[in-house]
């Protein structure tokens, strides 16, 4: 019976579990997706309600220029100013989608998404976030209970079979007994009849394990979700150990705002007061380029950052393509070479191309649609040489497998991110972001009072009062003692053995920890790298020698320290705008969220 059950695991439910038809911590949750899908099916299929919701709709297209509306890309040579002032003293007009109105933003409307999550707002909803200072007491519990399962056996393998709706068998029984050992159905679901019917309860039960488990919550058992469900509780519990010690680590000192990055999730979290903000997709490091866990805050943001490649990528990637397509390519990229640092601009087809090493010149892409850091970039110090950017690849954001990038992170809807870091400072808002990322100018902000940031690397997680979240460990680390620091490619060990480095060697920076091309340039196969570990140093130059070696100088005091993508930079004449001391400019890129 259920009650043996439960007295044979040991457990008294949780009080997330449901009876399986309700559920009062997620019910809510689900009721407002099937209200977005009931809204959909009738602005469809209700030709009333949809010329009702255009006839409300402004349509930019169609509208008629007024007078008085301000366009900042737009001014008269006679009375041109700043792009910065400009900004703030005419706020671009935004036409505001529903469910943004309240941020103030501009969402494109083009964002049919097949990822799992959608990168959005929701202050409003009283979400705990995946680290906080009670993440390591929730964690404790989690063991604590898993242990329990584990030692009265788990749970039952679910069999491959007809579980589906409306479904009445064997095998639903087992399926909803798997559910309710973990937490998921409450035990009058598997009692008599019932407990063999694949009801919608049980339905809504499975997408909730879907949504804590990184999947579609599609309440449908496919191979994925059956994956999922019959790895052993065993297996459940050493997860939670592993993680047990990066949570400790990673929720110190993390202050009242602060910044998420969870890469085997691939998502981040702002985070205010104890609640999220906003949840963003992101893109992370592939396996063999992975990205680095990182312990620091912000330090600025760059709008309309140039992209200077390293040499890396030039000896993997852009030469290579020169000699096979010839100079066109880096035309069509906005990439322009130069004659080394301070050096003159040299046209592509003068170059032995064939004969000529990677260092020998310095490659920089221009700012603008196809720029690989796009519109923003937001810099923090590492010694990985890491960085945030927008993409102009948006629509590798639908995907779910999203570990695409050489070890940065590119954001969705970085907009919203560079707003709430920002946070009111020296008046720039909503308006203000969308105006200067449209402006074609190069500018500098650095910030007055940096939230903290956390690139973690969490396969499992708890919080108070809810369902325990598991993903994949992609970069193959639980087990290692991996809780900070530059993991190595997957399949590959360091000098002495371990799965990372806790800092960078003497000489520069790995491959896979500083390039990224943002999707633009054709990837080649890295080679092999071994490295040694050693103690970790938060602000160390590991620059340094590669600027010995090519002769360039440090970034600006305002910038504390150099990004990878900037080391390589050459002289760029700027014209220098101001506000607060803190902004500086150059050129440009597209509107956010286009």
């Amino acid at each position: 019976s259920a009650l043996a059950l439960l007295l044979a695991t040991g457990l008294a439910m949780p009080a997330f579990a449901s009876d399986d038809t309700e559920n009062p911590w997620w019910q809510k949750r689900l009721q407002s997706m099937k209200d977005k899908a009931a809204e959909k099916k009738a602005g469809k299929f209700d030709k009333k309600s949809l010329a009702a919701k255009k006839a409300k709709k402004p349509i930019l297209a169609k509208a008629k220029p007024q007078a008085e509306k301000p366009v900042l890309a737009v001014a008269k040579p006679a009375v041109k100013k700043p792009v910065l002032q400009a900004a703030l003293e005419k706020p671009a007009k935004v036409v505001f989608q529903p469910a943004e109105k309240e941020a103030g933003f501009q969402f494109s409307s083009r964002s049919n998404r097949k990822s799992y999550n959608d990168s959005e707002i929701v202050a409003t909803q009283g979400l705990r976030p995946m680290l906080s200072g009670a993440s390591g007491n929730a964690m404790v519990a989690a063991i604590d209970r898993y242990e329990r399962i584990s030692d009265n056996g788990g749970w039952p393998k679910v069999p491959d079979g007809k579980l589906r709706r409306g479904a009445q068998s064997e095998d639903v029984a087992i399926l909803k007994k798997r559910l309710f050992v973990e937490g998921y159905i409450n035990a009058s679901a598997i009692e008599g009849e019932k407990g063999m019917t694949f009801t919608d309860g049980t339905a809504e039960a499975i997408k909730l394990f879907q949504t804590t488990h990184g999947l579609a919550a599609t309440g449908k058992i496919d191979k994925a979700t059956l994956a999922e469900l019959n790895v052993p509780a065993r297996k459940r519990l050493s997860q939670l150990n592993a993680n047990l010690a990066r949570v400790e680590a990673y929720s110190q000192e993390l202050g009242s705002r602060y910044i998420v990055v969870n890469i085997p999730a691939l998502q981040l979290e702002t985070v205010e007061g104890g609640k999220v903000y906003s949840r963003h997709n992101i893109i992370a490091g592939r396996p063999e380029r992975p990205s680095p866990v990182v312990m620091t805050r912000l330090a600025d943001i760059n709008f309309n950052p140039f992209w200077n490649a390293p040499v890396s990528i030039v000896e993997r990637d852009l030469i290579p393509d020169v000699i096979k397509k010839g100079s066109k390519s880096l035309r069509d990229q906005k990439i322009r070479v130069f004659d080394g640092y301070n050096g003159p601009e040299v046209d592509p087809d003068d170059i032995d191309w064939a004969n000529t090493p990677a260092d020998r010149y310095f490659f920089r892409q221009d700012p603008g649609a196809q720029n690989a850091m796009a519109t923003a970039k937001i810099n923090f110090p590492s010694p990985f040489g890491v960085y945030m950017h927008d993409t102009p690849a948006r629509s590798a954001f639908k995907a779910a497998g999203r570990y695409l990038s050489s070890g940065c992170v590119r954001v969705d809807k970085m907009h919203v991110l560079v707003n709430w870091s920002l946070n009111g400072q020296d008046g720039i808002g909503p308006g203000q972001i969308d105006g200067l990322a449209s402006s074609k100018e190069r500018v500098d902000v650095k910030l007055n009072s940096p939230p903290q940031l956390r690139w973690v690397y969490l396969t499992a997680w708890a919080t108070a009062g809810a369902h325990v979240n598991f993903r994949k460990d992609i970069y193959e680390l639980d087990g290692t003692g991996f809780v900070t620091g530059q993991p190595m490619p997957v399949g590959e060990y360091s000098a002495d053995g371990e799965r990372f480095v806790l800092k960078l060697p003497d000489s520069k920076p790995p491959a896979w920890s500083v390039d990224d091309t943002g999707g633009d340039v054709p990837v080649l196969k890295k080679k092999k790298t071994k490295l040694k570990s050693a103690e970790i140093a938060p602000n160390e130059d590991v620059e340094a020698p590669l600027r010995k070696k090519t002769g360039l100088q440090k970034s600006p005091a305002s910038v504390k320290k150099a990004s990878a993508d900037e080391i390589a930079a050459p002289p760029v004449k700027k014209k220098k705008k101001k506000l607060s001391n803190a902004l500086e400019g150059a050129t440009g890129a597209p509107l956010f969220g286009q």
